[in-house]
């Protein structure tokens, strides 16, 4: 118990999503300062201090503690291979739209955009849940949503066991999901806080910094895991992997910097975008079992 107590706070749980987390966005404003021009943030501005302080009722401190601890779960599942996708999912969601209830409780003003940004969060939760449910449809006749399956090889690998039209549809499905995740990386969970190019910034409370942090640095991980897979065996393919998951994470990141700083609603459209991609995905991927079973 007293091991799992500090897996779940230190590696590779929370703490150590967050501190990843918070460097993934202090890269992500000193790259958009880069191509927009200003300041760029400071590490005083991601400290989780005024978040705790802000918490100013039972409710919003529980909330904001869930939503942070489901993070540190998934940290914990996606290091040590445990689980499947769809816990993750449900982890995600929880990450997602628990902070809302922070918003909602600030008054009539701010509890006005709760409908607004639960759509953009129901957009990103369900492209999420399709993704995975296209990974889990990936070989034939089987249904693999764990974590281990992904062990060494990432999903579009699982594409070299079909044949026929199942090949082509499954195909489809892989390139969709991979877009579709890729868009949702684009895009911040809804409750955080975003400014765009003409400096408009939805309503937000600094909660949202305390849960954006660690949400990052496992939507990063998780694409990793899905894409490449878990680390390849040998030397040669441990340094290719880490390799290719730092490429990853940085063209994500300097994605994600040059969308905030252009239109305020360009973000927003991208996560219906995902949406749209991972349910075309999901149909490609049951088509391909239909007609390749």
């Amino acid at each position: 118990m007293g091991m799992d107590i500090l897996r779940f706070l230190f590696f590779p749980g929370l703490l150590f999503l967050a501190a990843c987390g918070a460097l993934v966005l202090l890269m992500e404003g000193w790259i958009q300062a880069a191509f927009y021009g200003g300041a760029g943030p400071r590490f005083g501005d991601l400290a989780p201090g005024d978040a705790l302080k802000a918490a100013s009722t039972p409710g919003e401190l529980t909330a904001l503690v869930l939503g942070a601890a489901a993070m540190g779960v998934a940290g914990v599942l996606l290091v040590g291979v445990k689980g499947d996708l769809f816990v993750l999912v449900l982890l995600f969601a929880a990450a997602e739209t628990l902070p809302l209830f922070l918003i909602a409780v600030r008054g009539l003003e701010q509890s006005l955009y709760v409908p607004l940004l639960f759509r953009t969060a129901l957009c990103r939760m369900v492209a999420l849940a399709c993704v995975a449910l296209s990974v889990s449809l990936r070989f034939p006749d089987a249904f693999s949503p764990g974590l281990d399956t992904l062990r060494g090889e990432g999903a579009p690998q699982a594409v070299q066991l079909w044949s026929g039209l199942g090949f082509g549809f499954i195909v489809a499905s892989m390139a969709c999901a991979g877009l579709a995740y890729f868009l949702f990386l684009l895009g911040r969970p809804a409750h955080a806080k975003r400014t765009g190019a003409g400096g408009d910034e939805p309503p937000a409370s600094s909660h949202a910094t305390l849960v954006d942090a660690p949400q990052r640095a496992a939507s990063l991980l998780l694409c990793v895991v899905l894409f490449l897979g878990y680390p390849w065996e040998g030397g040669t393919g441990t340094l290719l992997w880490s390799a290719a998951a730092l490429g990853t994470a940085v063209v994500a990141t300097a994605a994600r910097a040059w969308v905030e700083g252009r239109a305020s609603m360009l973000a927003e459209r991208l996560q219906v975008a995902a949406c749209a991609l991972a349910v075309l995905s999901a149909a490609f991927a049951f088509t391909a079992v239909i007609v390749g079973g």
